[in-house]
């Protein structure tokens, strides 16, 4: 390797060591690493700016205020009340409701941490009435609204085909999100019999946290104006439509209907750009940015020339899929991961034949991690939950984290392996 390159793999180390152990924003210590390996490369700033991913900001500013639309205008609580009132005593439905609410919205476009901020506390409330079910209620909104993240609408699904389109790859965008859907539901469906076999040995009943449940309960009663929450849904129909129909661009869609909705309700503007995850945004610009750094410099081919000739593919898809689920227990953002492993996925099984299984085995895994306590999502299923409880969810959640990074990336990796890669 030239010093340039063994520069990259290190500040990328300390990239990767800041994040996870001072839980600062990995896109704020990708910028520093560029600017270091800027300086020790030669390379031009000007060449450094074109591997800053405008597009996928554009996506994630754009969809985050189109979505500020129908929180404001109630149309998102007018959903989920009336299929809520729908749902009536059969509990057994409520986790699948939560896994649907939270699909729907990561699949048109939310970043995946918004609906678990909405719905989760939401299904908190909504438990009471159900004793016993609040953490696989709660595990049914993280796992969908995260799992589905593989749509090509959402910041995560578009980032993977960002970087595939990079490395001359191509697969179904839409195929890997329905891979996603049926991994993640047979993954709830499994944890719904476990939790279920736990309660009736009087394990497992945690009920929500009584300050959450009254939060809950005020947040419910919320007005909602009507035909601004009429107007935000045809908005988010059309955009749907305009995208998936005749393959508009998807930050600028939604940057129209922001738009027209702002200049016909006049919401709140500040409030509007609250609910703009900044932070994610700057972690998949400041990432993506150093990464192109790093291909510039050759740090990426020298890596796969490297292992491409120790290893067999059969190990590098296992280590790959395995590696990744691994990070994405340890690293807040599942989507940081995904950025820093698919790459070498890309560049070491380019030709296969077989591309999509092996993207599927790394990728969808990803997903659900995130019931671990020490992602946001876990963390704010623990801390609605009731207070003297709260250590043995942490434990349970951290166990079944772990358990689905022992089962599930072997399982999927199985299929590429079956069709020899």
């Amino acid at each position: 390797m030239t010093l340039p390159q063994t520069v990259s793999l290190v500040l990328l180390i300390l990239v990767l060591i800041g994040a996870v152990w001072k839980k600062i924003n990995i896109g704020i210590l990708s910028l520093c690493a560029t600017f270091v390996l800027l300086i020790v490369s030669g390379a031009s700033a000007d060449e450094v700016y074109k591997s800053f991913p405008a597009d996928l900001v554009v996506l994630i500013i754009g969809v985050s205020l189109m979505f500020s639309h129908l929180e404001l205008s109630g149309a998102i609580r007018w959903i989920i009340n009336g299929v809520f009132t729908l749902v009536g005593p059969r509990h057994g439905l409520i986790p699948w409701v939560g896994f649907l609410l939270g699909g729907f919205l990561s699949t048109v476009g939310i970043f995946s941490t918004g609906p678990v901020a909405i719905l989760v506390p939401i299904i908190a409330f909504v438990s009471v009435t159900y004793p016993g079910t609040y953490l696989i209620n709660a595990l049914g909104v993280i796992m969908g609204a995260i799992g589905l993240g593989m749509s090509p609408l959402n910041p995560t699904g578009a980032t993977l085909q960002h970087l595939a389109s990079k490395a001359g790859v191509s697969y179904s965008g839409w195929g890997l999100w329905l891979v996603a859907v049926v991994v993640t539901a047979v993954a709830l469906a499994a944890l719904q019999v476990l939790f279920r076999n736990l309660a009736k040995r009087g394990k497992a009943l945690v009920e929500p946290r009584a300050s959450q449940v009254e939060e809950g309960a005020g947040s419910s009663s919320e007005s909602i104006n009507t035909a601004y929450a009429v107007a935000s849904i045809i908005g988010l129909v059309l955009f749907v439509v305009c995208v998936i129909a005749f393959g508009f661009d998807v930050g600028l869609t939604a940057m129209a209907v922001t738009a027209v909705l702002q200049l016909i309700f006049h919401p709140e503007q500040k409030e509007m750009l609250g609910r703009v995850p900044w932070g994610a945004t700057l972690l998949i610009g400041g990432l993506l940015t150093y990464l192109g750094l790093l291909e510039s410099v050759g740090t990426i081919d020298s890596i796969q020339n490297s292992m491409s000739g120790v290893a067999s593919g059969a190990i590098l898809l296992l280590v790959l899929a395995y590696l990744t689920a691994v990070l994405c227990n340890v690293e807040s953002s599942a989507l940081g991961v995904l950025s820093l492993t698919m790459p070498l996925v890309f560049g070491f099984f380019t030709d296969s034949p077989h591309i999509f299984w092996i993207v599927a085995a790394v990728a969808v895994p990803s997903g659900l991690m995130v019931m671990n306590p020490i992602h946001i999502a876990g963390t704010l299923v623990v801390a609605n939950a009731q207070q003297d409880k709260q250590n043995d969810v942490f434990r349970m959640f951290l166990a079944t984290s772990l358990g689905m990074t022992i089962v599930v990336p072997g399982i999927l990796a199985v299929i590429p392996l079956a069709l020899g890669l």
